[in-house]
């Protein structure tokens, strides 16, 4: 079997969902604490996304020891630049608030007026050290992501939107069962599609569009019906996330005509692709930056941020040197990645873009790019991998339709791959988080990643629990994403983090495509519960919501309602089998379960339901 050197040892297996660009929890430490020696705005206006006829206010916050004595914001309608000629409102202190991280925070408060519908509305705060004083001394900047570490030198113009109808996703998302390919490792264009031995971790193993298109009547009989393809332009790395040209498919993948050919062959099955769009760096060999450190003068050179030209500049978390930031406020730059995700979309046909490291650009920057990319291509999904807390995922409504639910895919690791959350902790977490993200965007759910552990590995090995995390993740209303591979048991030799940074490649294993390597009651189990998604329209749009948590027995039970539907979600953590005592309801046999042991039983006037251990059941309601 494909998981038979699974990681069984937890002790150093990533429990959380965590990505590159992850903010660990010293660095959430970090910047809550920072905001007692500075001028902050962290996204935070309400309502969140206004209609046309409300008013927002902005909030801001200032350490106890910065002299602001007064503070105004001014702002824009026109696509301006806000500045001191622009409107301005004035801002009142009007709390100071208290924690032991931060002592004593002045909190400011200003009201901007209602606008009509559609209207950016952009806008800097100004810090004034006196009341007499017409030059600001500070302007609150942005504290989220890693941008609380750079202060002013980040970000300082924000932005919302006013939207009658405001931002989500297409409603073919909520349709969509998402395959996520890794093309270098997914397969090659030869027949059988299988890789060479011995290839180096790190070289290009030769993945190709090709082997895509080959791959198409597989992935029609597994029922997906969207595609996630990994960046596709021309770069050095076998990852691609470091691109050089953003116009221009990697020759080692093949031509812009077979990516043609693969986006038509798709379309005719009825299968849509998302392609990797990697908006916040680029490679160190694009000409644009390698013209750049040549030339301070060069067209393109402020589409970076040069600490001390040419040499030391702003990269990936400051460390990753071949991954070159680009500068947010850059005009220029911005309609340089506008026309090349326009030109994915529109000219050759992708039907929406996952956007990578979504909090390296701030609200400015993707108010913009989604307004623009909305107007080019209507219906497009957009959705971004905002790697932070709850709080500032929330924030991304009205910026972009949606996120990657990275807070899901940790309680879903915890509780059915580590098993260290119990019945109450996963129900608690699950019930409070959907209540939570209600006025967040909208939510792209995974249980693993290219970035992160392999759920089996993370899991030991343990199929069931494999089962048990994709019944959830499968029967929740929001669109979800299946790994490659992990479908027919792929795993992972080793931790990710074993090696250090830079140990990605091994969650990253070519496609066995051998069928006698897999394991095919697994892939069956994935054939039934996508066939019940695309059967089941409450799996896709109902109302869920929890019925009981056991946890003497370790189960759990959710329901999710639609019109007359009514489907029930059963979940056996423990390693006990559980007889659970239905009472005068009635069921259909059930939909599907993750073990052909459970039984559906009449008991006098009433049913129980028999539940092996680490097993789990959809039931549907008759009465």
């Amino acid at each position: 079997m494909l998981n038979e050197n699974a990681h069984s040892d937890t002790a150093h297996v990533s429990g959380i969902a965590s990505a590159p660009g992850d903010l660990p929890m010293p660095a959430l430490a970090e910047r809550h604490a920072l905001k007692s020696t500075q001028f902050r705005h962290d996204n935070k206006i309400s309502p969140g996304v206004p209609r046309p006829d409300q008013a927002v206010e902005v909030t801001a916050t200032s350490g106890a020891a910065l002299r602001i004595q007064r503070a105004e914001v001014w702002y824009t309608t026109d696509g301006s630049l806000p500045n001191a000629e622009s409107s301005k409102v004035s801002m009142v202190l009007a709390d100071v608030e208290w924690n032991a991280a931060t002592s004593y925070l002045n909190r400011w408060e200003a009201m901007l007026p209602p606008q009509q519908d559609k209207t950016v509305v952009r806008y800097k705060i100004a810090g004034y050290s006196s009341d007499t004083s017409d030059t600001p001394a500070f302007f609150a900047h942005d504290g989220s992501g890693f941008w609380y570490q750079l202060g002013e030198a980040g970000l300082t113009t924000f932005a919302y939107q006013v939207q009658t109808q405001p931002r989500t996703l297409p409603d073919w998302m909520d349709d969509a069962i998402i395959y996520h390919i890794f093309l270098d490792r997914f397969r090659n264009g030869t027949e059988d599609g299988q890789f060479p031995k011995n290839l180096e971790p790190n070289d290009k193993h030769g993945g190709s569009l090709q082997g895509v298109i080959n791959a198409l009547p597989y992935l029609a009989g597994l029922g997906v019906n969207c595609l996630w393809l990994s960046p596709i332009g021309a770069s050095p790395t076998y990852h691609r996330y470091d691109q050089s040209d953003y116009f221009a498919v990697d020759p080692v993948l093949g031509s812009l005509e077979t990516l043609r050919e693969l986006v038509k062959a798709a379309h005719t099955m009825n299968i849509r692709l998302i392609l990797d769009f990697v908006p916040s760096h680029g490679s160190w060999k694009m000409p644009e930056f390698v013209a750049a450190q040549q030339d301070r003068d060069a067209p393109a050179a402020s589409w970076f941020v040069f600490d001390e030209w040419p040499d030391k500049y702003r990269c990936f978390l400051g460390i990753a040197t071949f991954l070159v930031s680009f500068n947010s406020n850059d005009a220029g730059l911005r309609q340089f990645l506008i026309d090349s995700a326009s030109f994915w979309l529109e000219d050759v046909g992708f039907d929406g873009l996952r956007l990578d490291h979504a909090i390296g650009h701030g609200s400015d920057f993707w108010i913009a790019f989604s307004t623009a990319i909305e107007q080019v291509k209507p219906g497009a999904a957009l959705f971004g991998e905002v790697t932070d807390t709850p709080e500032m995922l929330r924030t991304y409504h009205g910026r972009l339709q949606g996120v990657l639910d990275f807070p899901l895919a940790q309680m879903l690791r915890m509780s059915f791959g580590r098993g260290e959350w119990g019945v109450a902790e996963l129900a608690g977490a699950l019930q409070a988080y959907n209540r939570y993200m209600q006025t967040g965007p909208g939510r792209v759910t995974f249980i693993d990643n290219h970035d992160m552990n392999r759920f089996l590995f993370v899991a030991g090995g343990d199929v069931p629990r494999l089962k048990l995390a994709s019944l959830c993740l499968f029967t929740l209303p929001f669109p979800p994403v299946l790994y490659y591979g992990t479908e027919i048991g792929l795993s992972q030799q080793q931790d990710k983090d074993a090696g250090g940074f830079g140990g990605d490649h091994v969650v990253r294993p070519d496609m066995v495509w051998d069928e006698a390597l897999w394991d095919h009651d697994l892939l069956d189990f994935y054939k039934a519960l996508i066939k019940l998604r695309h059967n089941q329209p409450a799996l896709r749009r109902g109302r869920w919501e929890t019925l009981a948590v056991h946890t003497e027995s370790q189960v759990y039970r959710y329901r999710i309602v639609l019109g007359a539907t009514e489907l029930q979600v059963f979940f056996n953590l423990s390693n006990k089998p559980h007889e659970l005592d239905l009472g005068s309801s009635s069921y259909s046999e059930p939909l599907l379960s993750t073990s052909k042991e459970n039984r559906l039983r009449v008991r006098g006037a009433g049913m129980s339901l028999s539940l092996e251990g680490l097993s789990g059941v959809v039931l549907a309601t008759t009465s």
